[in-house]
């Protein structure tokens, strides 16, 4: 196998790399991250921050880290323009979509997963609550940025976007509520019913929820 991929099926940018592969036809091997001591070991030497996903193209001898830069590589392999678009102004709001959704989305969620699993030892209910102020602003920005009537994150194609919202957004949501913001809803719903998400889905699901926090009850 010519693209080998390090990851775990319930990791939100191993579902985002994951759902870009299958859009794009492209197979691809897994190496699962599964907290092995041997494969933590081999991991550490394929990643040097020890974050998933990397992908390793042995045909072009490549490897490559961080998801957005992963899809981006990804889509010019299978001829460019599918998920980041070939004009420059259409490509430049994926961009913005995928950095605010990773910015300002994950970035909050995945430092309340942490004080909640007490990696850092009693959970800070006060950084906690500061975060999920940062989670609102964000389903704010992005009721307002949908607004425009747009099917998906940045126009009408699914796009890397779409690719970095899916998990992210379905795992944030239960942390704090999208409430009334019914654009954001809605392109959530899309996004739920996408078959290559439902897939990346259905290949997490064996793991169990390993996720600190109970489905949305909105």
């Amino acid at each position: 196998m010519s693209l080998i991929v390090w990851s775990h099926p319930y990791s939100a940018y191993g579902q985002k790399t994951a759902i870009a592969f299958y859009e794009l036809g492209l197979p691809f091997e897994l190496k699962l991250v599964n907290g092995e001591p041997a494969v933590t070991e081999e991991f550490g030497k394929v990643s040097p921050f020890a974050k998933m996903p990397v992908l390793i193209d042995e045909a072009a001898g490549a490897t490559v880290f961080e998801s957005s830069i992963v899809i981006e590589y990804l889509d010019r392999l299978a001829g460019g323009g599918t998920l980041i678009p070939a004009d420059p102004v259409e490509a430049l709001e994926v961009r913005f979509m995928d950095r605010i959704i990773d910015t300002y989305v994950a970035g909050p969620m995945n430092r309340i997963v942490f004080n909640r699993l007490g990696r850092a030892g009693t959970p800070n209910e006060t950084a906690m609550a500061l975060e999920a102020k940062e989670l609102e602003s964000a389903w704010d920005m992005l009721e307002q940025r949908l607004s425009d009537g747009r099917t998906w994150g940045a126009g009408e194609s699914f796009t890397l976007a779409d690719c970095c919202a899916a998990p992210i957004l379905t795992y944030a949501r239960r942390l704090v509520p999208f409430g009334d913001r019914p654009h954001l809803r809605a392109w959530h719903a899309r996004l739920m019913a996408r078959p290559s998400f439902v897939r990346a889905l259905e290949e997490a699901a064996p793991f169990g929820d390993l996720m600190p926090a109970p489905p949305p009850a909105d």
